[in-house]
């Protein structure tokens, strides 16, 4: 009889067990070390790069990801100065004109006050793919001790988070140019879809701060005759590409530029790295003391011989 308790006790203690199963197991230890190594992996940085242009999304650093579209690197612009694109700058495809629907609205370029003595050496840091306050405004803060002024090339789709920011990049006198709305790669779309890109970049830039840029860069450097017949604004491009989003090595963003610089240069970096932001805090001071002066594109442009809608610059050399 005691045997027969014991049985149906056992019984009953199977059935109760079963009855909590859950229907699917729980996560292994080997799947969370699994998840854990892949988020960290992808953490403040872009991802989904490879699903086509303008689909890659921003982690920060806190493994938040971010819906804005970002990074689609596909190569087309490291050092893409292929003569045969330059050429397509006077093709005659851009449209008669464009040069006055830019001039009313777009941004003051120098500062009252401001003095840039053409005699003297000169050098245009920019920065692409912002804003992003806790980078830009400590590239800014450093240009301001400095006396220099940077072009900072914004997605429009990130503009809205950082209006403070952009604000201030006005206020300091920096030049905020147009890095498309989606950071799309603008060779995949047909003239339409370029002008609203680029169109809608300028329209939250001036909502957020007041200017409308005046400069177009496209993302990865992309462009062909397409783009620059419909980019209406200068196209510009860079003389030294620092790398520093594939590196993220600030010793190495210092030593792309500091081995290599010359007078006109237009140099290549990006606003959402904190790497950036410290190679910018060495690269900043370094320059100034070799004589440099730190001007905007546009500031660059005016005193080389100046830059024309559909016109691709990649420096401004005397």
């Amino acid at each position: 009889m005691k045997k027969l308790l014991q049985w149906g006790l056992g019984l009953m203690t199977v059935a109760l067990v079963t009855a909590f199963v859950p229907a699917t197991p729980f996560p292994s230890m080997a799947d969370e070390t699994a998840s854990g190594q892949e988020a960290q992996e992808v953490r403040n940085g872009w991802i989904d790069e490879n699903l086509g242009p303008g689909v890659a999304r921003w982690v920060d650093e806190n493994g938040n990801i971010s819906e804005q579209p970002g990074k689609h690197e596909d190569g087309a612009g490291d050092e893409a100065q292929n003569s045969s694109e330059v050429q397509d700058v006077n093709d005659g495809t851009e449209a008669e004109g464009q040069q006055e629907t830019t001039s009313q609205e777009s941004q003051e370029q120098a500062p009252a006050g401001r003095q840039i003595d053409p005699s003297r050496p000169m050098v245009a840091l920019t920065f692409d793919d912002g804003p992003f306050a806790p980078v830009g405004n400590q590239i800014m803060d450093c240009l301001a001790q400095y006396g220099g002024k940077a072009t900072f090339f914004v997605v429009g789709s990130r503009v809205s988070s950082y209006k403070t920011e952009m604000q201030r990049m006005v206020a300091e006198g920096h030049e905020i140019g147009n890095h498309t709305h989606e950071h799309k790669n603008l060779t995949k779309l047909n003239g339409a879809q370029i002008q609203s890109q680029i169109n809608l970049c300028n329209d939250v830039v001036q909502a957020a701060c007041g200017v409308r840029p005046a400069l177009v860069r496209p993302p990865g450097g992309a462009k062909n005759s397409t783009v620059l017949a419909n980019a209406q604004a200068p196209v510009i491009m860079w003389s030294i590409d620092t790398r520093d989003w594939k590196t993220r090595n600030a010793a190495k963003t210092v030593n792309a530029v500091m081995s290599q610089v010359r007078d006109g240069d237009i140099v290549l970096m990006h606003e959402l790295y904190s790497q950036s932001g410290a190679a910018a805090l060495e690269i900043i001071p370094r320059l100034t003391e070799a004589g440099y002066q730190l001007v905007t594109v546009s500031e660059m442009a005016a005193l080389r011989g100046g830059a024309a809608p559909g016109g691709v610059y990649f420096h401004f050399y005397p």
